[in-house]
């Protein structure tokens, strides 16, 4: 029985490829999410992005991305309760029916390797959700600790998921990129979000988003999750508790963000 009238959904964690990594499974409680500690909610979604690590080539990236999705779905047939979820209508039966589920996405655009093909078989293997990049320079173009804009390769990538249905995510993005990525959304009369990133008026730190960067999402009919990651927070130095995520919470409410806003653990 539940203990609480109401589902939990969050739009970003990294655990799918610590799961693939550790050879653990879904519930287990070492990388910060376990499914069967979610019975008290009515229902359960978690975003589970694949992220390309800085550490790895283009290509190394693309491989670990393949092996993780494979991975996923060998864990999941033991698991007739979790759900992978592509469309609305998926998501909305999981949630009526009571059960847990995710959503793939993608954490860095630099495992495309220049290869705009790749984004049809990141698609097909059900990813939703692509994080444009997440730190330096890719193909993709510069991310928040670089600056600088999209590539011509990331304009015509961008372009191609907006085209396939896959939701572009301005988490980690330089401000160039933030832009470009409006504009394009702009046109095309698409959303974008960002996954997980916090306020820059609460906290001013390069990966939070600025009150008028929160305005445009919420015009566009996007999303924030709003993340628990300490340096995003506040001064680590003094000490972040759950009042300093109310806090960054309710500075996004005070800018018109009632039905925009979530969790980005």
């Amino acid at each position: 029985m539940t203990k609480y009238p109401f589902g939990l959904c969050d739009t970003h964690c990294d655990t799918l490829l610590e799961m693939m990594c550790a050879d653990t499974d879904f519930h287990n409680d070492r990388h910060h999410i376990s499914f069967d500690r979610t019975d008290d909610f009515a229902f359960y979604t978690q975003v589970m992005a694949i992220y390309s690590s800085a550490r790895k080539t283009d290509e190394e990236c693309w491989q670990q991305f393949l092996s993780a999705c494979d991975y996923a779905e060998r864990r999941r047939a033991k698991h007739p309760d979790i759900i992978p979820c592509r469309t609305k209508e998926e998501l909305e039966a999981v949630w009526q029916s009571g059960k847990k589920s995710y959503i793939l996405a993608v954490e860095g655009g630099k495992l495309l390797g220049g290869d705009l093909t790749r984004l049809d078989e990141i698609y097909a293997r059900g990813v939703r959700f692509f994080t444009l990049v997440w730190g330096g320079e890719t193909c993709m173009g510069g991310a928040h600790d670089v600056g600088g804009g999209l590539s011509e390769f990331g304009i015509a990538a961008l372009k191609k998921m907006l085209t396939l249905g896959i939701v572009p995510d301005v988490s980690h993005a330089s401000k160039e990129i933030f832009y470009q990525t409006a504009a394009y959304c702009d046109d095309a009369g698409k959303p974008f979000m960002a996954t997980h990133s916090n306020s820059a008026s609460v906290w001013n730190h390069t990966r939070c988003l600025t009150d008028e960067q929160f305005r445009m999402i919420v015009r566009a009919g996007g999303l924030v999750g709003v993340s628990f990651c300490t340096p995003h927070l506040g001064d680590t130095s003094v000490g972040v508790t759950v009042g300093t995520v109310v806090d960054h919470i309710e500075r996004y409410l005070e800018l018109g963000g009632e039905k925009h806003v979530c969790f980005g653990g």
